[in-house]
């Protein structure tokens, strides 16, 4: 094996594949260590599985509304079997594609742990590599809360891989993680309850567009509680039981824990001291990617940044741009969209100034006339009349609708060029654009 690189990065999901990629173009001799599959959390656990749940949840969501409106006939029933082996196909699929893209840039592919043992030095199965650069890509993994009989829930992780539908589940968390979560398996017929600590879900977004999700989720069936830290989980029969409180006790099948996510850093070993984190525990980076301990990077979910996968990309590949090629700034993170897949999805891009004229609406799409549940549509518009800086949108399609709005504030429109646009004819886009 080859033991000296241009440079050497650690993980292999989509911040240390844009890197390799990227940097192994540019003509550099590349070394990518995974542990574990390819693809990182994206592909594996995360945006690719949940997607081809939610799509199977948004058909189901969108035909129930309709049968019980007694528009359509029996709601069809999920076959998790086939639904399974396609989801295992096509993680599988991606994954080869990822090995075989490596293999044709020249990025040498190394499957095993490694280790930092020193500046510039990567240590895997008792062997070392150098390189004057090392780039931590080593993404994040779930944390469940602090609370007695913690181990007994489920993460997302596991989540993602069940082949079975419990009956009922209890989700804590109320960020777009579980309410996604809570989203899809009511779509899919489970029973669910969705505990947040905060006083409404969704705190990443706009609180307008927020409270419509919020309640969109609640027509779907799910039960909320706000304001409420659970105190235990406990085994009782075949199922669970989630404390929230001395007189309330939820009885479950499953109970979700949607509380946030870590870093994996154990790859530092003893260099952990010398790489500075931020109060959230991720590493600390400056505008070259570079932590306190100089040649030593970090992209991806580990760093600090947002813990996006375009993100993550784009970051990788910039990093490789920076060391050895034409640099290139890193993408403004208030340009960057961001969905939580609910039913219809919120989206949103850009942050309005609390003195910022905003323009917004909460409406009935026309296709709620002929559901059951009937969805509300939201649509919001910051900034000034020289410049709208922020879209915000709850509406069947926004999730593919807010990239091109992020595409669209790159170039600061002024409101009245925007208004002029004129939407399709019946759309939620119409009403924003008149």
């Amino acid at each position: 094996m080859d033991t000296e690189y241009d440079a050497i990065v650690i993980g292999g999901g989509s911040a240390g594949l844009s890197f390799a990629r990227q940097a192994a173009g540019l003509g550099r001799k590349i070394a990518l260590i995974e542990r574990a599959e390819l693809g990182g959390t994206c592909v594996n656990r995360g945006c690719v599985p949940k997607k081809m749940l939610w799509t199977v949840a948004d058909a189901l969501h969108r035909g129930s509304g309709l049968t019980r409106a007694g528009i359509l006939g029996p709601a069809p029933q999920v076959d998790m079997t086939r639904l399974c082996a396609a989801r295992g196909d096509k993680l599988e699929s991606i994954r080869q594609s990822y090995r075989e893209t490596l293999k044709d840039a020249g990025v040498h592919l190394i499957e095993d742990t490694a280790g930092l043992t020193a500046p510039g030095e990567v240590t895997i199965s008792g062997q070392r590599l150098h390189a004057p650069r090392i780039v931590l890509a080593t993404g994040g993994h779930p944390i469940k809360p602090d609370m007695e009989g913690a181990a007994l829930a489920c993460d997302s992780d596991e989540v993602l891989n069940w082949t079975t539908l419990p009956r009922s589940i209890a989700i804590i968390g109320g960020g777009y993680i579980g309410c996604e979560m809570a989203a899809i398996h009511a779509a899919l017929g489970v029973r669910v309850t969705l505990v947040t600590d905060t006083d409404r879900v969704l705190t990443e977004f706009s609180e307008n567009a927020a409270l419509v999700g919020q309640r969109n989720m609640e027509a779907q069936g799910i039960r909320l509680v706000t304001s409420c830290t659970p105190e235990a989980v406990r085994q009782a029969g075949d199922g669970l039981e989630l404390v929230l409180d001395a007189e309330t006790v939820l009885k479950v099948d499953k109970v979700v824990a949607a509380t946030g996510r870590a870093p994996n850093l154990g790859v530092l070993g003893a260099l952990k001291d010398r790489v500075a984190l931020t109060d959230k525990g991720v590493v600390k980076i400056d505008a070259r990617f570079e932590t306190s301990l100089p040649g030593l990077h970090a992209v991806g979910d580990c760093a600090d940044r947002l813990p996006l996968t375009p993100v993550a990309s784009s970051d990788g590949e910039t990093l490789a741009r920076q060391l050895f090629g034409t640099h290139r700034d890193p993408v403004e993170l208030r340009h960057v969209a961001t969905t939580a897949f609910v039913l219809p999805p919120v989206s949103e891009v850009g942050q309005p100034s609390p003195k910022a004229i905003f323009d917004e609406a909460t409406l009935s799409p026309l296709s709620a006339a002929l559901r059951a549940d009937a969805p509300q549509d939201y649509w919001g518009l910051g900034g000034s009349d020289a410049a709208v800086t922020s879209v915000s949108l709850v509406a069947e399609g926004a999730h593919e609708a807010i990239a091109w709005a992020a595409q669209m504030l790159q170039h600061c429109p002024d409101r009245g060029s925007m208004q002029r646009a004129l939407g399709v004819h019946p759309s939620t886009s119409e009403e924003a654009m008149g």
